[in-house]
Protein backbone atom coordinates (compact mmCIF):
# COMPACT_ATOMS: atom_id res chain seq x y z
CA UNK A 1 0.00 0.00 0.00
CA UNK A 2 1.01 3.63 -0.52
CA UNK A 3 2.30 5.68 2.83
CA UNK A 4 3.57 8.80 3.77
CA UNK A 5 6.49 7.79 5.95
CA UNK A 6 8.79 9.91 8.90
CA UNK A 7 12.28 9.07 8.87
CA UNK A 8 14.73 11.19 11.69
CA UNK A 9 17.73 10.68 13.04
CA UNK A 10 18.06 9.91 16.79
CA UNK A 11 20.40 12.44 18.58
CA UNK A 12 19.50 13.34 21.89
CA UNK A 13 20.69 17.21 22.30
CA UNK A 14 23.89 17.50 24.88
CA UNK A 15 22.68 17.75 28.35
CA UNK A 16 19.19 16.03 28.02
CA UNK A 17 18.46 13.17 29.84
CA UNK A 18 16.37 10.06 28.43
CA UNK A 19 15.65 6.90 29.96
CA UNK A 20 17.22 4.10 29.82
CA UNK A 21 14.08 2.05 28.20
CA UNK A 22 13.31 5.07 25.99
CA UNK A 23 16.72 5.01 24.81
CA UNK A 24 16.82 1.63 23.71
CA UNK A 25 13.59 1.82 21.36
CA UNK A 26 13.85 5.36 20.65
CA UNK A 27 10.91 6.43 21.99
CA UNK A 28 11.06 10.35 22.58
CA UNK A 29 8.87 11.76 25.15
CA UNK A 30 10.00 15.37 23.55
CA UNK A 31 11.05 15.10 19.91
CA UNK A 32 12.45 18.69 19.97
CA UNK A 33 14.75 17.21 22.49
CA UNK A 34 16.39 14.71 20.43
CA UNK A 35 14.75 13.82 16.88
CA UNK A 36 16.80 16.04 13.95
CA UNK A 37 16.74 15.97 10.25
CA UNK A 38 13.49 14.75 9.69
CA UNK A 39 12.68 13.59 6.15
CA UNK A 40 9.15 12.49 5.17
CA UNK A 41 7.70 11.07 1.82
CA UNK A 42 5.73 8.61 -0.02
CA UNK A 43 6.81 5.17 0.11
CA UNK A 44 5.22 1.83 -1.00
CA UNK A 45 4.87 -0.47 2.47
CA UNK A 46 3.65 -3.24 3.49
CA UNK A 47 -0.31 -3.65 4.03
CA UNK A 48 -1.14 -4.17 7.72
CA UNK A 49 -2.26 -8.14 7.53
CA UNK A 50 -5.15 -9.77 8.85
CA UNK A 51 -6.29 -8.00 12.28
CA UNK A 52 -5.93 -9.72 15.55
CA UNK A 53 -8.63 -10.87 17.34
CA UNK A 54 -9.62 -7.41 19.34
CA UNK A 55 -8.72 -5.03 16.10
CA UNK A 56 -9.77 -3.86 12.93
CA UNK A 57 -8.37 -2.59 9.75
CA UNK A 58 -9.41 0.38 7.96
CA UNK A 59 -9.62 1.45 4.76
CA UNK A 60 -8.52 5.14 5.58
CA UNK A 61 -11.12 8.33 4.27
CA UNK A 62 -10.09 11.08 5.34
CA UNK A 63 -7.04 11.93 7.78
CA UNK A 64 -6.57 15.71 8.64
CA UNK A 65 -2.85 17.71 8.54
CA UNK A 66 -2.45 18.78 12.23
CA UNK A 67 0.30 21.05 13.70
CA UNK A 68 2.01 18.57 15.60
CA UNK A 69 2.26 17.05 11.91
CA UNK A 70 3.94 20.13 10.10
CA UNK A 71 5.79 20.61 13.64
CA UNK A 72 7.47 16.86 13.29
CA UNK A 73 8.58 18.30 9.74
CA UNK A 74 9.42 21.75 10.28
CA UNK A 75 13.19 22.44 12.78
CA UNK A 76 15.07 24.95 14.32
CA UNK A 77 18.58 26.08 13.16
CA UNK A 78 20.33 22.94 14.21
CA UNK A 79 17.83 20.55 12.57
CA UNK A 80 15.59 19.50 15.41
CA UNK A 81 12.01 19.31 15.09
CA UNK A 82 9.68 21.33 16.58
CA UNK A 83 7.21 19.48 17.46
CA UNK A 84 7.31 18.83 21.74
CA UNK A 85 5.31 16.24 21.47
CA UNK A 86 5.93 12.38 21.44
CA UNK A 87 7.61 10.65 18.73
CA UNK A 88 8.98 7.29 17.55
CA UNK A 89 10.35 7.11 13.92
CA UNK A 90 10.54 5.72 11.42
CA UNK A 91 6.52 5.91 11.51
CA UNK A 92 3.61 5.99 8.99
CA UNK A 93 2.30 9.59 10.00
CA UNK A 94 -1.27 10.94 10.66
CA UNK A 95 -3.25 11.03 13.69
CA UNK A 96 -6.88 12.26 12.74
CA UNK A 97 -8.29 10.26 10.62
CA UNK A 98 -11.80 8.25 9.89
CA UNK A 99 -12.55 4.83 8.08
CA UNK A 100 -14.37 2.27 6.63
CA UNK A 101 -13.80 -1.16 8.41
CA UNK A 102 -12.80 -3.66 6.01
CA UNK A 103 -11.68 -6.17 8.46
CA UNK A 104 -12.60 -7.28 11.97
CA UNK A 105 -10.84 -9.78 14.50
CA UNK A 106 -12.69 -12.28 16.00
CA UNK A 107 -13.44 -11.28 19.27
CA UNK A 108 -14.71 -7.77 17.66
CA UNK A 109 -18.51 -7.46 18.43
CA UNK A 110 -19.63 -3.97 18.68
CA UNK A 111 -18.09 -3.09 15.50
CA UNK A 112 -18.77 -4.67 11.82
CA UNK A 113 -17.32 -4.73 8.27
CA UNK A 114 -18.22 -1.61 6.09
CA UNK A 115 -19.14 0.92 9.10
CA UNK A 116 -17.55 4.21 9.11
CA UNK A 117 -15.59 5.25 12.68
CA UNK A 118 -13.06 7.75 13.93
CA UNK A 119 -10.21 6.75 15.39
CA UNK A 120 -8.71 7.76 18.62
CA UNK A 121 -5.06 8.48 18.42
CA UNK A 122 -4.13 7.99 21.87
CA UNK A 123 -3.79 4.31 22.70
CA UNK A 124 -4.18 4.21 26.45
CA UNK A 125 -3.55 0.62 28.26
CA UNK A 126 -6.50 0.42 30.56
CA UNK A 127 -4.14 -0.84 33.43
CA UNK A 128 -1.23 1.67 34.35
CA UNK A 129 -1.94 3.87 37.29
CA UNK A 130 -2.69 7.23 35.17
CA UNK A 131 -5.78 4.82 33.61
CA UNK A 132 -7.44 3.51 36.14
CA UNK A 133 -7.77 6.82 37.98
CA UNK A 134 -9.13 8.26 35.16
CA UNK A 135 -6.47 10.09 32.89
CA UNK A 136 -6.40 7.97 30.23
CA UNK A 137 -4.19 11.09 27.60
CA UNK A 138 -1.81 10.62 30.61
CA UNK A 139 -1.28 6.48 30.58
CA UNK A 140 2.47 5.67 31.52
CA UNK A 141 2.20 3.39 28.46
CA UNK A 142 1.10 5.97 25.70
CA UNK A 143 1.38 5.14 22.04
CA UNK A 144 -0.31 7.51 19.59
CA UNK A 145 -1.03 6.46 16.16
CA UNK A 146 0.67 8.34 13.56
CA UNK A 147 2.94 9.95 15.91
CA UNK A 148 4.82 6.35 17.54
CA UNK A 149 3.04 3.83 15.95
CA UNK A 150 1.73 3.65 12.20
CA UNK A 151 -0.97 5.89 11.46
CA UNK A 152 -3.51 7.60 9.02
CA UNK A 153 -1.76 8.54 5.98
CA UNK A 154 -2.23 5.61 4.48
CA UNK A 155 -4.55 3.23 2.23
CA UNK A 156 -5.29 1.19 5.33
CA UNK A 157 -4.38 1.13 9.09
CA UNK A 158 -4.43 -1.11 12.00
CA UNK A 159 -6.57 0.17 15.17
CA UNK A 160 -7.83 -2.07 18.03
CA UNK A 161 -11.74 -1.43 17.99
CA UNK A 162 -11.53 0.23 21.49
CA UNK A 163 -10.54 2.97 20.19
CA UNK A 164 -12.79 3.07 17.21
CA UNK A 165 -16.33 5.32 17.57
CA UNK A 166 -19.40 4.50 14.72
CA UNK A 167 -20.22 7.22 12.81
CA UNK A 168 -23.45 5.85 11.57
CA UNK A 169 -25.58 9.07 12.78
CA UNK A 170 -23.08 11.83 11.19
CA UNK A 171 -23.82 9.84 7.70
CA UNK A 172 -26.97 10.18 8.23
CA UNK A 173 -27.10 13.45 8.75
CA UNK A 174 -25.09 14.65 5.99
CA UNK A 175 -26.31 12.07 3.46
CA UNK A 176 -22.94 11.40 2.07
CA UNK A 177 -20.30 8.95 3.70
CA UNK A 178 -17.34 10.61 1.94
CA UNK A 179 -18.75 13.85 4.18
CA UNK A 180 -19.06 11.77 7.41
CA UNK A 181 -15.93 10.68 6.76
CA UNK A 182 -14.92 13.94 6.20
CA UNK A 183 -16.05 15.04 9.31
CA UNK A 184 -15.38 12.29 11.04
CA UNK A 185 -11.83 13.03 10.66
CA UNK A 186 -12.41 16.49 12.62
CA UNK A 187 -13.98 14.49 15.25
CA UNK A 188 -9.79 14.26 16.77
CA UNK A 189 -9.48 17.91 17.04
CA UNK A 190 -12.58 18.73 17.96
CA UNK A 191 -12.40 16.12 21.09
CA UNK A 192 -8.88 18.07 22.10
CA UNK A 193 -11.37 21.07 22.81
CA UNK A 194 -14.01 19.27 24.48
CA UNK A 195 -11.16 17.42 26.56
CA UNK A 196 -9.70 20.39 27.55
CA UNK A 197 -12.95 22.66 28.21
CA UNK A 198 -15.31 20.41 29.40
CA UNK A 199 -13.76 17.22 30.53
CA UNK A 200 -10.70 18.79 32.23
CA UNK A 201 -12.22 22.54 33.31
CA UNK A 202 -15.39 21.70 33.74
CA UNK A 203 -16.99 24.20 31.14
CA UNK A 204 -18.84 27.02 32.15
CA UNK A 205 -22.43 28.79 32.68
CA UNK A 206 -24.19 29.39 29.83
CA UNK A 207 -24.76 33.00 28.92
CA UNK A 208 -21.04 33.53 30.18
CA UNK A 209 -18.23 34.88 28.11
CA UNK A 210 -15.52 32.78 26.03
CA UNK A 211 -12.36 34.15 24.46
CA UNK A 212 -10.16 31.70 21.97
CA UNK A 213 -6.76 32.54 21.46
CA UNK A 214 -5.32 31.25 17.97
CA UNK A 215 -7.71 30.19 15.51
CA UNK A 216 -6.10 26.96 14.12
CA UNK A 217 -8.45 23.74 14.09
CA UNK A 218 -8.35 23.33 17.90
CA UNK A 219 -9.27 27.07 18.39
CA UNK A 220 -11.85 26.45 15.42
CA UNK A 221 -13.06 23.73 17.60
CA UNK A 222 -13.43 25.45 20.67
CA UNK A 223 -15.43 28.60 19.28
CA UNK A 224 -18.26 25.92 17.65
CA UNK A 225 -17.86 23.93 21.05
CA UNK A 226 -18.22 27.35 23.18
CA UNK A 227 -21.38 28.13 20.83
CA UNK A 228 -23.09 24.74 21.32
CA UNK A 229 -22.56 25.66 25.18
CA UNK A 230 -24.36 28.26 25.12
CA UNK A 231 -21.82 31.63 25.73
CA UNK A 232 -23.44 34.67 25.04
CA UNK A 233 -20.49 35.85 23.10
CA UNK A 234 -17.52 34.60 21.52
CA UNK A 235 -14.32 36.44 21.11
CA UNK A 236 -11.81 34.94 18.31
CA UNK A 237 -8.33 36.55 18.56
CA UNK A 238 -6.37 35.45 15.69
CA UNK A 239 -3.83 37.62 13.37
CA UNK A 240 -4.92 35.80 10.55
CA UNK A 241 -8.17 37.29 8.46
CA UNK A 242 -8.72 33.97 6.55
CA UNK A 243 -9.24 32.38 10.00
CA UNK A 244 -11.06 34.97 11.59
CA UNK A 245 -13.42 34.38 8.90
CA UNK A 246 -13.59 30.87 9.72
CA UNK A 247 -14.46 31.54 13.08
CA UNK A 248 -16.98 33.93 12.23
CA UNK A 249 -18.69 31.07 10.22
CA UNK A 250 -18.07 28.84 13.27
CA UNK A 251 -19.98 31.26 15.90
CA UNK A 252 -17.91 33.48 17.05
CA UNK A 253 -19.57 37.36 18.03
CA UNK A 254 -15.93 39.80 17.85
CA UNK A 255 -13.62 38.95 15.70
CA UNK A 256 -9.74 40.78 16.87
CA UNK A 257 -6.85 41.01 15.13
CA UNK A 258 -4.61 41.27 17.99
CA UNK A 259 -1.94 43.26 15.30
CA UNK A 260 -4.15 45.80 14.93
CA UNK A 261 -6.38 46.01 17.75
CA UNK A 262 -6.32 45.74 21.82
CA UNK A 263 -7.91 42.25 22.74
CA UNK A 264 -7.98 43.14 26.56
CA UNK A 265 -9.45 46.56 26.01
CA UNK A 266 -12.22 44.88 23.53
CA UNK A 267 -12.91 42.02 25.47
CA UNK A 268 -13.38 44.83 28.71
CA UNK A 269 -15.35 47.04 26.45
CA UNK A 270 -17.83 44.40 25.35
CA UNK A 271 -17.83 42.61 28.61
CA UNK A 272 -18.31 46.16 31.06
CA UNK A 273 -15.30 44.76 32.49
CA UNK A 274 -16.08 41.20 33.50
CA UNK A 275 -13.78 39.68 31.00
CA UNK A 276 -14.33 36.30 29.89
CA UNK A 277 -15.70 33.08 32.25
CA UNK A 278 -13.65 30.60 29.96
CA UNK A 279 -10.39 31.15 27.80
CA UNK A 280 -9.28 28.77 25.62
CA UNK A 281 -4.93 28.82 24.86
CA UNK A 282 -5.65 27.67 21.11
CA UNK A 283 -2.50 29.53 19.78
CA UNK A 284 0.43 27.68 20.66
CA UNK A 285 2.56 30.77 21.42
CA UNK A 286 2.08 31.01 25.17
CA UNK A 287 4.68 33.98 25.25
CA UNK A 288 2.66 36.18 23.18
CA UNK A 289 -0.85 35.72 24.73
CA UNK A 290 -0.17 35.37 28.35
CA UNK A 291 0.14 38.94 28.98
CA UNK A 292 -3.16 39.61 27.83
CA UNK A 293 -5.04 36.21 28.97
CA UNK A 294 -4.47 37.43 32.38
CA UNK A 295 -5.82 40.57 31.78
CA UNK A 296 -9.03 39.56 30.07
CA UNK A 297 -9.85 36.56 32.35
CA UNK A 298 -12.53 37.21 34.54
CA UNK A 299 -13.42 36.77 38.24
CA UNK A 300 -13.50 32.61 39.00
CA UNK A 301 -12.60 32.28 35.40
CA UNK A 302 -10.81 29.13 33.55
CA UNK A 303 -7.77 29.03 31.23
CA UNK A 304 -7.34 25.78 29.42
CA UNK A 305 -4.04 25.61 28.01
CA UNK A 306 -4.66 23.67 25.03
CA UNK A 307 -2.00 25.12 22.42
CA UNK A 308 1.30 23.16 22.86
CA UNK A 309 4.51 24.96 23.48
CA UNK A 310 7.91 23.85 23.81
CA UNK A 311 9.05 27.25 25.02
CA UNK A 312 8.92 28.58 28.19
CA UNK A 313 6.49 31.97 29.00
CA UNK A 314 5.80 33.55 32.28
CA UNK A 315 2.99 34.11 33.95
CA UNK A 316 2.02 36.71 36.27
CA UNK A 317 0.36 34.69 39.23
CA UNK A 318 -1.07 37.90 41.15
CA UNK A 319 -3.41 38.22 38.86
CA UNK A 320 -4.88 34.94 38.49
CA UNK A 321 -4.82 34.36 42.28
CA UNK A 322 -6.78 38.09 42.64
CA UNK A 323 -9.67 36.75 40.10
CA UNK A 324 -9.61 33.31 41.87
CA UNK A 325 -8.78 32.21 38.55
CA UNK A 326 -8.07 28.46 37.81
CA UNK A 327 -5.99 27.37 35.26
CA UNK A 328 -6.15 23.69 33.40
CA UNK A 329 -3.30 21.77 31.89
CA UNK A 330 -4.78 19.80 28.93
CA UNK A 331 -3.74 17.59 26.25
CA UNK A 332 -5.24 14.58 24.21
CA UNK A 333 -9.25 13.36 23.66
CA UNK A 334 -9.19 10.06 25.01
CA UNK A 335 -11.98 8.56 27.48
CA UNK A 336 -14.65 10.19 29.53
CA UNK A 337 -16.62 9.86 26.30
CA UNK A 338 -15.48 12.80 24.67
CA UNK A 339 -15.72 11.27 21.07
CA UNK A 340 -19.19 9.82 21.20
CA UNK A 341 -19.95 13.14 22.44
CA UNK A 342 -18.38 14.85 19.60
CA UNK A 343 -19.79 12.91 17.36
CA UNK A 344 -23.32 12.73 18.92
CA UNK A 345 -23.08 17.52 18.62
CA UNK A 346 -21.99 16.46 14.44
CA UNK A 347 -24.93 14.11 14.32
CA UNK A 348 -27.09 16.54 15.82
CA UNK A 349 -25.86 19.68 13.92
CA UNK A 350 -24.88 21.47 16.96
CA UNK A 351 -21.60 21.83 15.81
CA UNK A 352 -20.89 22.32 11.75
CA UNK A 353 -17.21 21.00 11.80
CA UNK A 354 -17.53 20.92 7.89
CA UNK A 355 -16.96 24.60 8.03
CA UNK A 356 -13.80 23.98 8.99
CA UNK A 357 -12.19 22.37 6.48
CA UNK A 358 -10.24 24.41 3.39
CA UNK A 359 -8.80 21.89 1.12
CA UNK A 360 -8.27 18.76 0.29
CA UNK A 361 -4.82 16.47 -0.84
CA UNK A 362 -4.43 13.09 -2.35
CA UNK A 363 -1.60 11.17 -0.64
CA UNK A 364 0.47 12.19 -2.51
CA UNK A 365 -0.04 15.76 -2.32
CA UNK A 366 0.77 15.80 1.28
CA UNK A 367 4.06 17.15 1.39
CA UNK A 368 2.55 19.97 -0.58
CA UNK A 369 -0.05 20.29 1.70
CA UNK A 370 2.52 20.41 4.33
CA UNK A 371 4.30 23.34 2.91
CA UNK A 372 1.21 25.12 2.85
CA UNK A 373 -0.02 24.78 6.23
CA UNK A 374 3.46 26.13 7.15
CA UNK A 375 1.81 29.93 5.90
CA UNK A 376 -0.90 29.19 8.67
CA UNK A 377 -3.70 30.37 6.70
CA UNK A 378 -6.12 27.65 6.51
CA UNK A 379 -8.52 26.12 8.75
CA UNK A 380 -8.50 22.07 8.89
CA UNK A 381 -6.60 20.58 5.32
CA UNK A 382 -7.73 16.72 4.45
CA UNK A 383 -5.58 14.36 3.08
CA UNK A 384 -7.84 11.61 1.00
CA UNK A 385 -6.05 8.34 0.86
CA UNK A 386 -8.55 6.94 -1.60
CA UNK A 387 -8.19 9.89 -3.88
Amino acid sequence: MKAVVLEAEWSPRAGVHIPEQDAARQWAVNASQVYRNPVMELRTVADPGEPGPTEVILQVGACGLCGTDVHMYETDDEGYVLSPYHLKAPVITGHEFSGRIVAAGSAVSELRVGQLVAAEEIQWCGTCRECRGGYWNQCRNIEDLGITIDGGFAEFVRVDARYCWPLDAVAERYGSEDLALEVGALTEPTSVAYEGMFTRAGGFKPGSAVAVYGLGPIGLASVALAQAAGASQIFAVEPIAERRSLAAEMGATHLIDPLADNAVEAIAEATNGNGAAMIVEASGNSKAVMGPIEDTLGIGGKLVLAGMDAKPASINTIKIQLRAGQIFGTVGHSGSWDFPNVIALMASGRISMDKAITRRFPLGGLIDALEETKERGNGKILVKPQS
